[in-house]
């Protein structure tokens, strides 16, 4: 992870502007969103998490100084870019495991569905193991007289570690020796635990869901993370994760329902339609004739949002945007045609002057990704609001 070259996750350049870094992440979203392109989701996860980035002009500078460990620790003080990182990455790269055994952290990842986290008031279990003294050897690894100093740091239980390129050092505890600074000769190490002085222990924890729950929402439990060696027990951290949904994107409490596809018909002449909420019950949404629904039109329902966390009886509100859909050429004849046009507003009446060439025009067919520039994307053609060019997919 520390090695992930953000604007090459773009296709963008180091100098790209924020407009070039905005469009080309619009592009690649749509191409690898899990529910067009199952199987992508760690591939969408770095996408989003290079826009995050990279759209933030502190969070950008930090990374061309310091690169991808720059946000991981915190450079120059900003250790809220740390805790930005950890809510992308929570679960995974060596360093972190490995801090979080020596400090007794244990981060459990608990998925929910939409669903889920609106009805809330209800208990979910999860499972995971954690290490303790081994009893067999009171974590000692094996007898006293097996020790040997340990090669990697002469004894000490600390080597030094460097950060940001070299530019400061720090010591760290060893890890050949896990900070005794001795380890156990090989043929005299305690068969329960290795020689490690640590075992493995499988636990449970029931998890309490309040409605409204946040995505990569840490819930602490004191006391349930991994043993260390002076006896005391770590924490555990049971992370909320949202899961993908197939009709509904959430931004907090709200709500947002993309690419509601209608055909002229139905936006000149009324529309109603009917779909399941989160909570199982069915809601129709209707317009009335006359009433005019453009491309892109964007509706709200007050109050039909998520439940607000930890005040479940206020609701954010469902923003609902319309993709008008043309009906196909010839699917009127003439005396229907002239009878329509007497209805629609009238055309603007072209006088063409004297010897003018009169040319025809064909339909453009563009040949796969050669239709138009890398950057350009459908939205800067049609126009997008602001309620949902701000939305992003929630992920693991």
């Amino acid at each position: 992870m520390d090695k992930l070259d953000l604007y090459a996750v773009l296709s963008v350049t180091k100098d790209a502007t924020s407009e070039e870094i905005k469009k080309n992440y619009r592009k690649l979203a749509k191409e690898f969103h899990p529910d067009k392109n199952p199987g992508s989701d760690e591939k969408f996860k770095e996408i989003s998490f290079a826009y995050e980035v990279l759209s933030d002009p502190e969070k950008r500078r930090i990374y061309d100084r310091y690169g991808i460990k720059g946000l991981q620790e915190g450079a120059e003080g900003h250790s809220d870019a740390s805790d930005f990182f950890a809510q992308w990455f929570p679960f995974g790269g060596q360093a972190n495991a490995e801090r979080s055994r020596r400090d007794g952290r244990i981060l459990v990842k608990l998925e929910l569905t939409l669903e889920e986290i609106y009805v809330g008031k209800q208990q979910k279990q999860v499972q995971y193991k954690r290490q303790k003294l081994c009893e067999k050897c009171n974590g000692d690894g094996g007898p006293k007289e097996a020790r040997q100093e340990c090669e990697s740091c002469g004894g000490a239980g600390h080597t030094a570690a460097f950060t940001f390129m070299g530019l400061s050092a720090f010591d760290a505890v060893c890890p050949t020796c896990d900070g005794r600074g001795f380890t156990i000769k090989e043929k005299q190490r305690c068969k329960q635990c290795t020689g490690s002085g640590f075992v493995d222990e499988a636990m449970k924890r029931n998890v309490d869901i309040e409605a409204g729950v946040p995505h990569m929402l840490k819930l602490p439990f004191a006391n349930e993370g991994h043993q260390q060696r002076s006896g005391d027990f770590g924490d555990l951290y049971v992370v909320i994760v949202q899961a993908e949904h197939t009709l509904f994107q959430r931004r907090h409490a709200n709500l947002y329902m993309r690419d509601l596809e209608i055909n002229i018909t139905e936006a000149l002449c009324g529309y109603t339609h009917c779909f399941k909420h989160l909570d199982g019950r069915n809601v129709c949404m209707t317009t009335q004739p006359g009433e005019v629904l453009r491309h892109n039109h964007i509706k709200m329902m007050r109050n039909a949002g998520m439940p607000v966390f930890q005040k479940p009886s206020d609701h954010g509100d469902l923003y609902v945007q319309f993709k008008v859909q043309m009906p196909p050429n010839d699917f009127a004849t003439q005396p229907q045609l002239a009878l329509l046009e007497d209805l629609l507003p009238a055309r603007e009446r072209v006088v063409v002057p004297p010897g003018a060439e009169e040319v025809s025009m064909t339909d453009y067919k563009p040949q796969a990704r050669q239709a138009r520039s890398e950057t350009d994307d459908d939205d800067d053609y049609h126009g997008q609001s602001p309620h949902f060019e701000s939305v992003q997919c929630q992920t693991t």
